[in-house]
């Protein structure tokens, strides 16, 4: 797999400093998986660099692809700034997705902050394949600011369920305690269909899913973010320990991981976590 050029469409800013690129030239994407991702680096001479890794948000048949972006260093920063027709690097897809949607499960899509590209992907999926109703948005974040794409999500036509830490939209609290009380609600309505949990954000956010679906002995993936370089399993910067093996490495076994694989090793429960998430 080589690294291939592609050029920004369109660089539409979100506020807060979130924006989407919308990349052509991406007909190698075509098929690509919900929870796959892509290593970027834009026309910046040196600085940085190394490619940043990237959750695909969209990928359309005609060659286009969307990323959603968070500033959080110098080369988000750079892609931010990237005006329509500047070129780009990019090598993927890269990893392993979600699993695909069925009939017979209710999945609950669980996003903190900026990890909802997978969890959107997948809920466009489930839209394709006439599961809208199969399937549930939990998106949660510190403040209003922070969910963004409210619009398109309701536009794939699944249930959307918010939760804010400071009130300002949706359920005050984290998203875990949606999730918990969707799953609640799910019991008491006593549905012939299996639950199924899925979840991308911060570190401490997947912990805290995956004890909640360890202790309701529910089926659940979790999408890992790691720093990382290559993003193909050579520099080996990306391990995370596992139940199976020493290590798994995030850019080649995962991103998406069965939560019983990592979840052994997760720390203690923590009261500082936050549905920030980071890029």
């Amino acid at each position: 797999m080589r690294y291939f050029d592609a050029r920004v469409i369109e660089n539409r800013s979100l506020g807060g400093g979130y924006f989407v690129l919308r990349l052509g030239g991406c007909e190698s994407l075509t098929g690509s998986r919900p929870g796959q991702f892509v290593m970027l680096r834009g026309d910046w001479g040196r600085d940085p660099l190394l490619p940043r890794p990237l959750s695909l948000l969209s990928v359309a048949h005609e060659g286009r692809a969307d990323l959603l972006v968070k500033v959080v260093g110098k080369g988000t920063a750079l892609m931010e700034r990237s005006p329509p027709g500047s070129r780009v690097s990019v090598l993927g897809p890269l990893g392993n997705g979600f699993p695909v949607p069925s009939a017979d499960v209710a999945d609950l899509l669980v996003a903190g902050g900026v990890g909802l590209p997978p969890l959107f992907m997948q809920a466009e999926s489930a839209g394709r394949l006439g599961m809208a109703n199969g399937s549930e948005m939990l998106y949660g974040a510190r403040t209003s600011r922070d969910l963004v794409l409210l619009g398109e999500i309701r536009a794939l036509g699944i249930a959307l369920r918010l939760a804010t830490e400071d009130g300002s939209l949706g359920r005050r609290g984290r998203v875990t305690d949606e999730l918990e009380a969707r799953l609640d609600h799910w019991r008491a309505a006593a549905s012939p269909r299996r639950l199924r949990i899925m979840a991308c954000g911060p570190r401490e956010m997947l912990w805290a899913v995956g004890r909640i679906a360890q202790s309701c002995d529910i089926e659940c993936y979790l999408s890992m973010e790691e720093q990382m370089a290559c993003g193909i399993g050579v520099c080996l910067g990306c391990a995370v320990a596992a139940r199976t093996r020493p290590y798994l490495y995030v850019c080649k076994h995962g991103p998406v991981f069965p939560a019983a694989e990592v979840m052994a090793y997760a720390p203690a429960a923590s009261t500082s976590q936050s549905e920030g998430g980071a890029q």
